[in-house]
């Protein structure tokens, strides 16, 4: 009996490549959103600090100058911190997106190895009824034999 030979194999090694660049999209999807996330987090803790420092000064002599200067930091530091948020939702859905590509790349691939699988299944069980055919022509020769010389 012949060896196996998928005759898919190209389109499954196609797909297996495709499969692992997508993967590979989502890893690095998700490093972004991890990396977006963690600039959300030191923006929003330098607003809270900037906050902190503007209303402790409050407590002195008051200086118009430096209530202002405070205000537009605080604008400025506010601005940075909703950018950032806005970054982690597109970086999110971003995951997102990559992700589902991923999982369907999986789905096909999923779908070649079950078709190879049948095929391997369908070819051993071929070999298996061409080996029994053989033993069973053995059988028959060697009966055939056996009962000529007794």
């Amino acid at each position: 009996m012949k060896r196996f030979r998928f005759r898919l194999e190209a389109v499954r090694t196609l797909r297996e490549v495709a499969e692992r660049a997508r993967r590979e999209d989502f890893g690095a999807a998700q490093q972004t959103l991890v990396a977006a996330e963690a600039a959300a987090r030191t923006a929003a803790t330098a607003r809270r600090e900037l906050f902190e420092r503007v209303a402790g000064s409050r407590t002195g002599v008051f200086r118009p100058s430096e209530q202002s200067a405070g205000l537009e930091a605080l604008r400025v530091a506010e601005k940075r911190e909703t950018d950032a948020a806005k970054v982690v939702k597109e970086a999110a859905e971003a995951r997102d997106q990559a992700r589902e590509r991923w999982l369907e790349a999986r789905r096909a691939l999923q779908v070649m190895e079950r078709l190879e699988e049948k095929a391997r299944a369908e070819h051993r069980e071929a070999a298996d009824k061409a080996e029994q055919t053989l033993l069973d022509e053995l059988a028959s020769i060697s009966a055939a034999r056996g009962g000529r010389a007794a």
